[in-house]
This record gives structure tokens, sequence and C-alpha cells, in this order.
């Protein structure tokens, strides 16, 4: 993924499972961590109530698992800009060896708290997006 956000996260005890891998839930939450860390650095967020979208969709695509201490860097980079949503696609690689773990792909739709209903997306962030869709 040329061009993309990325972000180390290290898999934990709490992360593992009876099997001694990381369970399946955990990947949506670096999902999560990924995207937290990449809408706050572009926009520059730094509280809660400046999220303006909500999560619509997750896929993901298990590759090979992961244990306890492993280093993933995971990246993300949108690969879809809509009137109202827009897709970011993931990847995550064990730092050592550049192993494929996970993939996949969310849709975030923007979204107005106070009238309860989507909206259109801010033209500084359909520009931020724009140019980082360009750039992967």
């Amino acid at each position: 993924m040329k061009g993309a956000h990325t972000l180390a996260i290290q898999a934990t005890l709490r992360d593992t499972d009876v099997f001694g891998h990381v369970n399946n839930a955990v990947y949506v939450s670096w999902f999560e961590e990924v995207r937290t860390s990449y809408v706050c650095s572009r926009r520059g967020f730094k509280a809660a109530a400046e999220v303006d979208f909500i999560l619509a969709s997750t896929t993901i695509h298990f590759r090979s698992p992961v244990y306890m201490l492993e280093t993933i860097d995971m990246r993300c980079a949108p690969v879809r800009i809509g009137d109202s949503s827009w897709e970011l696609a993931y990847e995550g690689r064990a730092r050592e060896g550049g192993r494929l773990v996970v993939e996949g792909v969310s849709t975030q739709v923007q979204y107005d708290y106070a009238a309860r209903k989507k909206a259109p997306i801010p033209a500084a962030w359909r520009a931020l997006l724009t140019a980082d869709l360009e750039n992967s």
C-alpha cells in the first residue's frame, strides 16, 4: 500500500486466545486504531467530540496467525470517496519478514449527530481523502 498511513501495533497477551494466536475479534480494534490515527493526524482532531462519521461496515480477510509480542505494521488508505461515505483499505504485515497477516476494507459515513442523519463529506476532508487516494 504505497502512501498508506502506518501504525505499529504489538500483539499483547490479552489479544491472544486459547490457541495462542491473536483472536479474530482483535483485528477490528486494530483497524479502528489505525483508522483513528489516520483521521486524527490528517484532520488535526484532538477530541472524540470532533469525530463526524460513523463506521458502517467492515470486511476482514485473515491471512496468517499473529502471536503474542509480534509487531504488526497496520496500514490504511482511502480507496473510494462518495458523496457522504468513504472507504479505507487495510493491510497488516508482520514487521519481521513482512508476512501478510490481515487485510480488509471499511466504509465510513459522514454523520450529523445533531440531526441524526448522514451528511456530505466536508470539502476540506474530501480534499485530503482525494490527495491520499491519488498517492496510494
